[in-house]
């Protein structure tokens, strides 16, 4: 996987991506930033993200609007520089994601079976995300695993990290085991057609 440094050259490549991120997904950057660093943290990530010439106040950022696609990827590596955070980290922020989404929380209080969940979750990626088809590929509950294919979404690598963990989690909140892994086994910045995540548990 490439470098997960972000530079001011960086940010320009990215803003000019096709696609958009809905809000809410930069809002959960922001309230995970709360949540382990304190409100004054926040401060920090949008000084490191001006001299960039991306300038986000995350208070601001409006749940429902679209937003450049880039920027998804721009907040995650920006957050990761300003606290020295680990890719284990990043995963840990896409783990803990859905719990402040209310479309998760949809997700899991009208579909309560996994899988009529697993079946649904493509159109729940396209509440978030306007680019990308992201697929329910493969799962068998007593061997324990179910795979997420993600098509056409190559924007950087640290979102292949922050998934991992959002896949993760999906399954945490309806199925019950324990120890949740995940391992991407396919992954278009190593050449591969598509992403593919299989999550796997005890």
């Amino acid at each position: 996987m490439e470098n997960n440094k972000i530079t001011k050259e960086k940010a320009e490549e990215l803003m000019s991506l096709s696609g958009k991120v809905r809000g809410a997904v930069l809002q959960t950057d922001a309230e995970y930033v709360r949540q382990k660093k304190g409100e004054k943290a926040l401060d920090k990530v949008e000084e490191e993200l001006k001299k960039m010439g991306v300038p986000i106040n995350y208070e601001n950022i409006k749940v429902t609007n679209w937003y450049p696609i880039g920027l998804r990827a721009i907040s995650l590596l920006t957050i990761k520089k300003v606290f020295g955070w680990t890719n284990k980290e990043i995963e840990d922020m896409g783990n803990t994601a859905p719990k402040y989404s209310f479309v998760v929380k949809a997700l899991v209080k009208y579909f309560i079976t996994f899988e009529r969940s697993y079946k649904e979750s493509p159109k729940y990626w396209e509440k978030h995300y306007l680019g990308g088809e992201l697929k329910a590929a493969d799962y068998d509950l007593k061997k324990k695993y179910y795979t997420i294919r993600l098509e056409n979404f190559k924007i950087h690598p640290i979102l292949c990290i922050y998934l991992g963990g959002y896949f993760i989690r999906m399954g945490q909140l309806i199925l019950k085991g324990e120890n949740f892994r995940v391992k991407e086994i396919k992954c278009q910045f190593s050449g591969d057609p598509y992403h593919e995540f299989l999550v796997e548990w005890d």
